[in-house]
């Protein structure tokens, strides 16, 4: 897996994870985005159009990086999932939180 950091204006940062999301999991996805909490950055992206494979592990890492995120009152979003990333979050009920889904339906009611 890599991860490339690309720097957008507003305080908004794109992290774009490639390749699989699967044990063994690599760290550097969680590493990129505390390297950016610890900068002060809050507001973060996860770009996954080019995840390939997600599994238990990779679903994990998303979450603990969105624990992570949350714990420094910051916000994570998950964009551009492809269809099988997407299938897998939905059935761990997790991609309305990780898409921001739940924040917007929140904000209707």
């Amino acid at each position: 897996m890599s991860v490339s950091l690309k720097l957008c204006p507003k305080t908004v940062h794109i992290v774009r994870v490639e390749g699989g999301l699967r044990a063994p999991v690599s760290r550097v996805l969680r590493h990129n985005v505390r390297t950016l909490l610890l900068r002060g950055e809050r507001r973060i992206v996860l770009d996954l159009s080019a995840v390939s494979k997600i599994d238990a592990a990779g679903v994990g890492e998303l979450v603990r990086t969105l624990n992570m995120t949350t714990a420094a009152h910051g916000g994570l979003q998950i964009v551009k999932t492809t269809a099988r990333v997407r299938a897998i979050l939905e059935r761990a009920n997790l991609f309305d939180l990780l898409s921001g889904e739940w924040e917007r339906e929140q904000r209707r009611a």
